[in-house]
């Protein structure tokens, strides 16, 4: 099956996103919705643990979740980045 280039996109941009974290102390808040939106795809993917508050529905009808507290990132979630950077070494030498 193929990808869409905006599902490998998300994807790419979330993987950036798990790097950062990865390099940081926890506990790490985030308060952007974009990088909430990541957050919660990379905890369901196993690749992260965090908490968030309760989900607000605005006025508009848009769901918000306020803030995601990532507390830790999974075995899973370093190799995924090490994988990651092993790739991304292996394609700038060829």
């Amino acid at each position: 099956m193929k990808r869409s280039p905006s599902r490998m996109s998300h994807a790419s941009e979330c993987y950036e996103l798990l790097e950062f974290l990865s390099r940081r102390q926890m506990p790490v808040v985030c308060s952007e919705p974009d990088d909430i939106h990541k957050i919660l795809a990379l905890r369901s993917a196993s690749l992260l643990q965090a908490m968030t508050e309760p989900t607000v529905i605005l006025r508009t009808g848009e769901r918000r979740i306020a803030r995601a507290i990532v507390t830790a990132i999974t075995a899973e979630g370093r190799a995924a980045c090490m994988t990651r950077s092993a790739t991304a070494l292996t394609g700038a030498r060829r």
